[in-house]
């Protein structure tokens, strides 16, 4: 509160002249001069507004001045209010008593002299607000110690904890730190270091051969000139190197570190990093696996174009040609499925779905009905080649070649004694008549050239009712 805040001034009386009378001599002192017409009145401005001083008529009907005095004092937050009594009778020493003994701090007698009221409420007023600004100084002063007490313990707290925040950082990362003093030859190392080489979690000084005992015989060297070319030429440095622990495993370490000054200056020391990279060595490794096994498979791949293209254009004319870019399509089409799966294998119902979607409205007439398996990259791709043939036919001759014919596909998974197969079922219905061909055409050389690469069996038949067929192929077993 400033020195020029107005205070709250409530004036009680059930007298309204007087309260109008009060207001007049007490307007010159620019507060808020509140009016009460009860007791109950003050009361229920007091629960709701701060008052400075409070300016009572001791004779009112419901409840006089010093009864609401005392209502008021028995509440801890009105127990510095100012209060002064206004008589119009004659005061005897029991009612002044009276009066100081429930809180009055004066009294004013009528007829009030303005200038004696207005000194009076000037007095409490001023009195308020330097009471608030020195509690409210009080206050700021305690916050402000608190808040400078709080900070200490903070830094202290802080300071204290750090050496273990960091360690831990450094043991969650498989991180450690170290020095190594060049002229002494001694090499320290933090707890964290230590762990990674399999020792305790325990800060060490030791000499630097120490350290390179655990380093495999075969990146010693390197690591000794990495460490030499840093000194000679003032740069950072790093190597990457495998050591050998205490319990006998090989991990992989990356160590980074430049040349620093001692404090005094007279001193230089290699001060660096050291991070386990184990993880990363094997992603590594079993990347340039996963690509020596993508270069087999796209091998594989073009093996098949290349049989594709010789016998889709092999003297053939548009159709051919056609008939070559629909098979190289659904070839596309079943490696877009294994992409998508990181080439892990694909789903059954899927690979059906993909196949037939390029034949449009006609694939609401095949009907699917079988249990849905996860099978390797080679089946899909097999499996994808041989349904797209047996779609083909049955788009151009078989059931899907007029309006009323149907295909329904079945199949079921069989276990082995090693794995699985796959016992998979095509019957066309309603199509025109068929008449089995007087040469296998590309569709049938494919099943059968892939029942006799997989140790598969193929069976067809050419019914009048409609071409029908069943496959029996052993699945690769997805690791």
């Amino acid at each position: 509160m400033s020195t020029k805040e107005p205070v709250n001034i409530l004036l009680v009386d059930d007298q309204p002249a007087k309260l109008l009378s009060y207001e007049v001599i007490l307007g010159q002192l620019g507060e808020n001069l509140i009016k009460a017409n009860s007791a109950n009145e003050a009361l229920a401005t007091l629960l709701k507004t701060d008052v400075a001083v409070l300016l009572v008529d001791v004779c009112m009907p419901d409840l006089d001045g010093f009864e609401l005095v005392d209502m008021i004092r028995e509440h801890p937050r009105y127990e510095k209010i100012a209060i002064i009594f206004v008589s119009a009778i004659q005061m005897t020493d029991i009612d002044r008593i009276r009066g100081y003994s429930s809180g009055a701090v004066d009294y004013v007698s009528v007829p009030v002299v303005a200038e004696i009221l207005r000194a009076k409420i000037r007095v409490f007023a001023d009195l308020y607000r330097k009471t608030k600004q020195l509690e409210q100084l009080a206050t700021n002063l305690e916050e402000r110690v608190l808040e400078r007490t709080r900070e200490l313990e903070d830094a202290a707290r802080k300071l204290q904890n750090s050496e273990d925040r960091l360690r831990q950082a450094l043991f969650a990362g498989r991180m450690g730190t170290w020095q190594r003093d060049l002229a002494a030859d001694k090499s320290f190392r933090d707890g964290s270091l230590n762990v990674l080489l399999g020792l305790e979690p325990v800060q060490s000084t030791q000499e630097v051969s120490n350290y390179l005992s655990y380093v495999h015989h075969e990146d010693r060297q390197a690591l000794t000139t990495a460490w030499q070319d840093a000194v000679a030429q003032g740069e950072e440095y790093e190597a990457e190197f495998r050591i050998k622990r205490r319990d006998g495993k090989l991990r992989w370490l990356r160590e980074q570190g430049r040349l620093a000054d001692s404090l005094d200056g007279n001193t230089k020391f290699l001060t660096g990093l050291t991070l386990d990279i184990t993880d990363r060595k094997r992603a590594e490794e079993r990347q340039e696996l996963l690509i020596q096994e993508l270069n087999h498979r796209v091998k594989n791949m073009l093996a098949m174009v290349q049989s594709i293209a010789m016998q889709s254009l092999n003297g053939g004319g548009i159709e051919e040609r056609e008939l070559f870019l629909s098979r190289i399509h659904a070839l596309a089409a079943c490696q877009d499925l294994l992409t998508k799966n990181h080439w892990d294998g694909a789903h059954l119902r899927d690979l059906l779905k993909s196949t037939f979607a390029p034949h449009g409205d006609l694939v609401s007439r095949i009907e699917l009905q079988g249990v849905d398996k996860i099978i390797s990259s080679r089946d899909a791709i097999s499996i994808s080649l041989a349904l797209h043939e047996l779609c083909t036919n049955a788009v151009k001759y078989g059931a899907l070649a007029n309006d009323t014919g149907r295909i329904s596909i079945e199949w079921r998974i069989e276990p082995l004694d090693n794995g699985s197969k796959l016992q998979f079922a095509w019957n066309e219905v309603d199509g025109p008549v068929v008449e089995e061909p007087k040469r296998p055409g590309f569709g049938s050389r494919l099943l059968k050239s892939l029942a006799a690469q997989s140790g598969a069996a193929y069976v067809s038949a050419y019914p009048p009712t409609g071409f029908n067929c069943s496959l029996t192929l052993p699945l690769e077993v997805i690791s």
